[in-house]
Formats: structure tokens, sequence, C-alpha cells
């Protein structure tokens, strides 16, 4: 039976950032205490444009995805406090420039940040999005923020070193999470609303290939990934292109608890490689044992036409540089 994920809670201390490879400067002893409150902050500032509509101008990026008002403040503030606390660290934004994310190849190190992931969700009024940061250091993620502003809350991951959830004020209480196992009944599947009945239905049938049923968990945004670390779900298969910085915070939060982000070709999820930041497909997994990409085979082509509309409809490639 596949394993059931609950979280033994713990009160802890908070930790020490993530020590880096010979060559690089020290990250700060304060950094994560420091990085925590300006998500907080950054948490306060999206909440005060969702409750005020009316002051939350919308555009379209060149790939027709909606930019708001909230977006661009967000990565404002963002960006100037990770400068202020990690100076020798690139920033790589949802709302970096083309220019600035040209100049991304020669960085082995980079913060990978969503300042709202869920924007359609924000503008849909359902409350799912979220905040993304993650530390990327020679294409891996060692450090993971994902913060909930509607709820005031964040998910702290570092892969090897734990798994928190952060709440006050300035996200300065942390609870511990450690992943139990216990046996389970079925498949949990998180997935958005906005997926398509298709897409859905195709990953269903590939997973009831395993012999157990499949129950769908939804959730928006990077919301996702907290069913995966927190015991209500067991898999996230992304079935429509998405960016990097939607996956990299996630990925180190899964990383941190026991489990895996991989690609189509069953590879760990790289991160600042490629020519382009687009990602076409990744399955993301609780640890359970279970042969997923098996199980998922074929899945990729399944999605095949849903990436040729993305790209056709991308007059700019935000990805490539």
């Amino acid at each position: 039976m596949l394993p059931f994920h609950s979280m033994d809670i713990l009160k802890h201390v908070m930790p020490l950032p993530p020590k880096l490879p010979s060559g690089y400067r020290p990250l700060p002893a304060d950094l994560i205490p420091n990085l925590l409150s300006l998500l907080a902050r950054t948490s306060v500032d999206l909440v005060g444009y969702y409750h005020d509509a009316e002051s939350v101008a919308v555009d379209r990026k060149a790939d027709r995805s909606p930019v708001t008002t909230a977006d661009r403040s967000a990565h404002a503030t963002l960006a100037h406090g990770l400068a202020m606390l990690t100076p020798d660290v690139p920033f790589l934004s949802e709302e970096s420039t083309t220019e600035e994310i040209r100049e991304r190849h020669d960085w082995r190190i980079c913060w990978m940040v969503d300042p709202l992931d869920g924007t359609r969700e924000f503008l849909g009024r359902t409350g799912e999005f979220t905040v993304n940061v993650a530390l990327i250091v020679d294409q891996v993620p060692i450090l993971g923020f994902i913060a909930q502003p509607l709820e005031h809350q964040c998910y702290l991951g570092m892969p090897g070193s734990g798994l928190w959830c952060c709440t006050g004020d300035d996200f300065e209480q942390l609870t511990a999470l450690s992943p139990s196992v216990t046996p389970g009944k079925g498949i949990r599947m998180s997935a958005s609303q906005r997926h398509s009945p298709q897409r859905v239905a195709a990953l269903t049938e590939l997973l009831e290939g395993s012999g157990l049923p499949v129950e769908r968990i939804n959730a928006g945004s990077a919301l996702k990934f907290f069913a995966l670390v927190d015991g209500r779900a067991d898999i996230y298969p992304r079935s429509s292109p998405c960016y990097e910085w939607d996956v990299a915070a996630g990925d180190a939060l899964v990383r941190a608890a026991g489990g895996q982000v991989l690609t189509e070709e069953g590879l760990p999820m790289a991160y600042n490689k490629r020519d382009t930041l687009l990602v076409h497909y990744f399955v993301a997994a609780a640890p359970s044992g279970l042969p997923w990409l098996p199980l998922l085979e074929g899945a990729h082509n399944l999605f095949k036409e849903s990436r040729d509309a993305h790209a056709s409809n991308a007059v700019g490639d935000l990805g490539n540089g």
C-alpha cells in the first residue's frame, strides 16, 4: 500500500543557513530570520493589495499572462531586501528584465524568486497565491521559502537539514515538520482547479495503473507543494508549462521532506542550467517508494499540444537569453 505521510510536530529554534561550497563567501548567520521577516513584510503588503482591488492595475506580458501592481511591488521589495542581506548573490525573478535574465548564464549562485505566484488566483479572489524564494547553488536548490500571505505562514525547507512551518508577525515562530510514514489506501494527486479536466483525467488514468484508487487534492499556485510536504498529497505532476522560479522553492521543500522533483527524463530538476528557464513538465512526489515515472510514462506526450500552444502564444521568450 502507498505510505501515508503525517507530520510529527516539534517546536524548533531558528536554523543556521546552509554552508556554501569552498570559494563562496559564507552566508550571514542571521540570514534566515532576516529573510523570514522580509517575507512577512512582503506578505502583509500583498494582502493590502488583495483587499484593495481597485488599487491593482493589470497588464499583460508577452506570453499574455497577467502582471499586476502587486507583482511589481513584491518584486521591488524582495530585490532590495535580498540585495541588502546578500549583496554578493544575484537575483533572478519572474519580473526581472530580459537583459537581467541574459546575465544569469555565468551565475553559479543566485536567488530564484516568484514575487507573486498565482497571479490569476490573486485576481480571481481565491486567496491561493504565494511568495516563492529559493537559493540556487550549482543548479541545486539548497534553501527554499514559500509564504502564504492570507494565512500569514511560511514553509522553510533546507534539504539535508530540515523542514519548518513559520508563523508569527515576522515568521519567527518555527515548528519543525518531521514526516512519518503509515500505510495508505490510495494515491492523492495534487492539482489546481484551473487545470484542464482532460489533462487531469489522463494523469488519473495513468496513475490508476498502479492498481490503487486516485484522489484529487485541489490547491492553487505553489500550495500544491504544501500538500506534498505536510502529508495531504503524494504526487504533483505538472501538466502545463511554467518557469523555474515556479518550481525551485517548492523543490527545496520537497527535497527537505525526503521527496523528489523529477523531469520527464527521470532526472532531478536542475536550475539556471539550460538556455531557457521554461519548464514543460515535472513530477514532484513525497517519499513513497512507488515508481512514479513508469506509472506516468508517456504523460509528457499527452501534453505536447499544451506546450506547443504556450510556445506559439509567447511572442517574446522570457526564459531565453
